[in-house]
């Protein structure tokens, strides 16, 4: 579908991934209803990684569920896996995503949410493919712009070799039944699907009936490219973009008005369950010890009444820098590689899933023409080490950094507890002492100004060598002062 040159290679070495610091260079049962297939050799893992939308710590129960809503799959998986308590990813939806699959602050890629990103990106699915790997995406993309289709920016474009879902965000459900919709001005929103080296083409109209749907019919997709793959002894990248709990969060059928929690509990139930559907089907097929499962989520707690959603015991919302916004559930699961039953409030963030992978595969698929944010997190997930590879986080909403980690501390530069209200001054605290981020302490703590002062400046450095996509730059990109193609 597109021809663009590489100047980055992608094939598959020795690996040598050690740091990589930013650094420049409930409810039912699923049933399972398929026979089993025959297990793959054991040779590079799989993995399948679930990432849901606007969920809340509160929303999950090995997180300290307040709903009283069961999740025993997430559960179930937290037991058998990894759980962290101190994992970061960025403010609102397109630039989790751009972080998740790229490695990079999207600050970076000039991302946004009218122009997504520019083709010359990496994604996790492009450095796989030369590895053999068969890539899916089933759920929610996000990732190529209002005029995706025009500009070949879909899911196929980068990486991806069959995508099934919507290509920009839930709340276009409401477009249909909005008043006065007039479809000569504004067109109806589509699910699409589409296969590499073919244009997407539309499936069915999204609107407040398949909204409710499309989850499940992702899971199951899912399934079937795993059950696919396992046949035919392909490793795989399975990405389950799931839809819910951003607005409107309108469950499935089969739990709507279940739960006795409103529409929240009601789709907190069903993400749970479709991730169920999941895990039942890598059990059945035999491939638990050789398939890496990751799920967590793209932002905090859906703000949006009546969907308000909960933090637990943070403080704000998705779309803030709060804990609330930006610490969000995450567990890792690798039987046999990563012990279970762990929990741990070191410092990770999404953009350390892409090295993390890479060492995971045995393959040095990193880039090396840009600068990589993200570091390798497989010894500290496999416990051989204490601490995450991590030691601070850098939060950005456009071209400005909003807020600081490192360590126990966090600093704002701008101090915003609610979404859409003015911003004011800036604010230390001390998220071990202060997890509501409700005392500054900045007057008494020069030292901890001065660290994030270097972090801070160390990442523009960064910036001199490596410059940052210019927003809504067009395909193909070329950075400043390299020939060729846009790769």
């Amino acid at each position: 579908m597109r021809s663009r040159s590489r100047a980055v290679a992608l094939g598959a070495v020795a690996l040598a991934l050690t740091s990589l610091a930013p650094r420049v260079h409930g409810a039912q049962q699923p049933r399972a209803t398929r026979p089993p297939a025959t297990p793959q050799p054991s040779s590079r893992p799989n993995i399948v990684l679930m990432f849901g939308d606007n969920i809340g710590w509160g929303e999950v129960g090995a997180y300290g569920g307040v709903r009283g809503v069961p999740t025993p799959q997430l559960d179930g998986l937290a037991t058998a896996g990894l759980r962290l308590d101190n994992f970061n990813v960025e403010f609102s939806c397109v630039v989790s995503r751009v972080a998740l699959l790229t490695g990079r602050y999207a600050v970076r890629a000039g991302a946004d949410q009218a122009n997504g990103m520019t083709l010359w990106e990496v994604t996790l699915a492009e450095a796989l493919k030369p590895l053999g790997y068969s890539t899916a995406l089933y759920g929610k993309w996000h990732l190529g712009g209002n005029d995706w289709l025009a500009k070949r920016r879909a899911p196929t474009d980068q990486g991806f070799d069959e995508w099934y879902g919507i290509p920009l965000t839930s709340n276009d459900a409401h477009i249909t039944t909005s008043p006065g919709w007039d479809s000569t001005k504004t067109p109806a929103p589509y699910i699409w699907e589409g296969k590499a080296g073919e244009q997407s083409r539309k499936v069915k109209v999204f609107d407040l009936d398949t909204r409710r749907t499309i989850d499940r019919e992702a899971a199951e997709r899912g399934v079937a490219f795993m059950e696919r793959n396992v046949r035919a002894r392909t490793p795989f990248f399975l990405f389950y973009p799931i839809t819910q709990l951003h607005f409107p969060t309108l469950a499935h059928p089969d739990f709507d008005g279940k739960t006795g929690a409103g529409d929240m509990g009601d789709a907190m139930a069903d993400v749970d369950h479709n991730v169920g559907i999941v895990l039942n089907a890598i059990k059945r097929l035999g491939i638990e010890r050789n398939t890496i499962v990751f799920w967590c989520t793209d932002n905090g707690a859906e703000a949006r009444r009546p969907w308000r959603g909960t933090s637990g015991p943070w403080t704000g919302f998705y779309n803030s820098m709060m804990e609330g916004g930006i610490r969000t559930p995450c567990i890792v699961r690798w039987i046999g590689r990563i012990p279970g039953g762990r929990v741990s409030n070191e410092i990770v963030h999404e953009i350390d899933f892409f090295p993390t992978i890479a060492a995971a595969v045995g393959a040095d698929i990193v880039p090396k023409d840009r600068a990589i944010d993200g570091v390798n997190q497989l010894p500290f997930f496999e416990g051989k080490q204490k601490t995450s590879n991590r030691s601070n986080a850098i939060f950005f909403a456009g071209q400005q950094v909003r807020a600081v980690k490192w360590g126990d501390w966090k600093f704002h530069y701008v101090f915003n507890a609610d979404p859409g209200t003015p911003g004011t001054t800036a604010r230390l605290f001390n998220l071990r002492s202060d997890p509501k981020e409700e005392t500054d302490i900045k007057e008494f703590n020069p030292a901890v100004l001065n660290r994030v002062e270097r972090i801070v400046a160390d990442f523009w450095a960064t910036t001199r060598r490596y410059p940052n996509v210019p927003r809504a730059a067009p395909d193909p990109y070329v950075p400043p002062g390299r020939t060729g193609g846009a790769r």
